[in-house]
């Protein structure tokens, strides 16, 4: 039987995705799902890209965008186009040195990446959703295929954290007592989402009563961990960090 294999936020902690697939032991007949945020913040991004842009000789690897893939794609646009609008982008210390160190192939694989993706009554994001998207949902948007222009609001699925009573998107560090987490007011409307992007400090994913959150902070000293779903059956595999590479912002 096929696995459904989703693992949350890496963060260039290649030791830990490395011992993560290990416990893992892909096979021929997985599917395995990157929830997004490959790179930044830990100590080896390039590194990660590598690996998972290899891996799809061992399965078939769907990559959803994370927020900061969504940037450092942003960047390579205007650096490529030279618009010099990314000499003012802010969060892309790392980028100059990430971009000499892939290749075109590696870049690719981050570029065949979705903003969402569908199956089987489960959808996946990078960040979150609300009942306020702009664009028929839930569905499968692909980076390449789907442009934001086209589907106004479609990059939030990447960033969503809080809403606002009204459910609309709260900015990060804007969010006031009357603004909810996102997963704790979603109604399963769009089936049950898997995401990452809000790091909970736990050995396991956090379970939500519609959705499942699969970062648990391993760049910030947690855990690296996946969501296995095999038929009817879930379970959860974590690693352990190494150690601290980043404080939580």
């Amino acid at each position: 039987m096929t696995r459904k294999i989703i693992v949350g936020d890496i963060h260039g902690c290649l030791e830990e995705f490395e011992d993560l697939l290990t416990l893992i032991n892909l096979q021929s007949t997985d599917h395995l799902f990157l929830i997004g945020d490959l790179i930044d913040r830990g100590p080896d991004s390039a590194g990660v890209v590598k690996k998972c842009a290899q891996l799809p000789q061992i399965c078939p690897v769907t990559l959803i965008l994370g927020n900061h893939e969504e940037k450092l794609l942003r960047y390579v646009k205007h650096l490529r186009g030279k618009t010099g609008i990314e000499q003012q982008m802010k969060g892309t210390d790392e980028f100059p040195q990430l971009i000499h160190a892939l290749t075109e192939e590696e870049h690719a694989f981050l570029m065949k990446a979705y903003f969402s993706f569908q199956f089987e009554g489960v959808t996946l994001v990078h960040g979150g959703v609300s009942k306020r998207l702009k664009f028929p949902f839930p569905a499968t948007y692909k980076v390449d295929t789907h442009a934001p222009k086209d589907y106004p609001g479609l990059e939030l699925l990447t960033k969503i954290r809080y809403l606002n009573p009204v459910g609309n998107f709260v900015s990060l560090n804007e969010e006031g007592p009357e603004d909810a987490y996102w997963a704790e007011v979603y109604d399963g409307s769009y089936g049950h989402v898997y995401f990452g992007h809000q790091p909970f400090m736990q050995e396991h994913p956090k379970c939500f009563e519609n959705a499942t959150g699969l970062d648990t902070g391993c760049v910030y000293g947690g855990w690296l961990s996946a969501a296995i779903i095999e038929g009817n059956t879930r379970s959860f595999v974590s690693v352990k960090a190494k150690k601290t590479y980043a404080n939580p912002l």
